[in-house]
C-alpha cells in the first residue's frame, strides 16, 4: 500500500478529501490510474481524492459518526431517496483495500466540482453541472473503464467518480 501526500505524487495529482491528509492506494490501482491518465487528452487530469480508509483509526471513528449524522440530514432533505443511503453513505470498499478510489477531474488546471454541497447536492443540480462538461466526464469514465475500473452505479457516487479497480483474471 502506498500512502500519497497532497500534491503531485508518483505521477498523479493528489488532494485528500477532508479530514484526511493523504491517500492510501495499492500499487496496481495507482498504475492503472496512471494508464487511464495517459489515455486522456492534454488539459484533462485525474485528481486522486480518496483511497483506503482504516475504519479502526481515529479518523475511522470520526467518519462513522459523520456518516450517521449525514444519513439523518440526507433523509430529512431527500425523503424520496432513502433507498440510496447505503450506496452514498456506505464505505463502498474504501475500508477493505486500496483498490476503491474516488477521483475528480481537473480541466485546464481547474478542478471540476459536480457536487458543490457534497452528497447533499440535489440530483437536478448535479445533472446541470455535469451537462456543462459531459464530453469530458465521458472521456474520463471511458479511460477508467478501459483500464479495469468499474464506476459506481449510484448517480451521486458516480459524480464523485467512485470507482473500483477490478484486476483482469488470466
Amino acid at each position: 500500500m502506498l500512502v500519497l501526500p497532497k500534491g503531485e505524487s508518483h505521477g498523479i495529482q493528489v488532494a485528500p478529501r477532508w479530514p484526511s491528509s493523504d491517500v492510501a492506494i495499492d500499487q496496481e490501482t495507482l498504475q492503472k490510474l496512471l494508464e487511464a491518465q495517459a489515455m486522456l487528452p492534454p488539459g484533462i487530469e485525474l485528481l486522486l481524492v480518496r483511497g483506503y480508509e482504516n475504519r479502526s483509526s481515529h479518523l475511522g471513528v470520526f467518519r462513522t459518526l459523520s456518516r450517521w449524522l449525514g444519513i439523518k440530514v440526507f433523509c430529512a432533505c431527500y425523503p424520496g431517496r432513502k433507498d440510496e443511503v447505503g450506496e452514498i453513505f456506505g464505505a463502498n470498499g474504501h475500508d477493505v483495500d486500496g483498490s476503491h478510489v474516488d477521483v475528480s477531474i481537473v480541466l485546464q488546471g481547474k478542478r471540476l466540482r459536480f457536487l458543490p454541497l457534497g452528497v447533499f447536492t440535489s440530483l437536478t443540480r448535479q445533472r446541470a453541472r455535469a451537462a456543462q462538461h459531459l464530453v469530458v466526464i465521458e472521456q474520463v469514465k471511458a479511460a477508467l473503464k478501459h483500464c479495469g475500473f468499474d464506476i459506481h452505479r449510484n448517480e451521486t457516487e458516480s459524480m464523485q467518480i467512485h470507482c473500483d479497480y477490478r484486476p483482469q483474471k488470466s
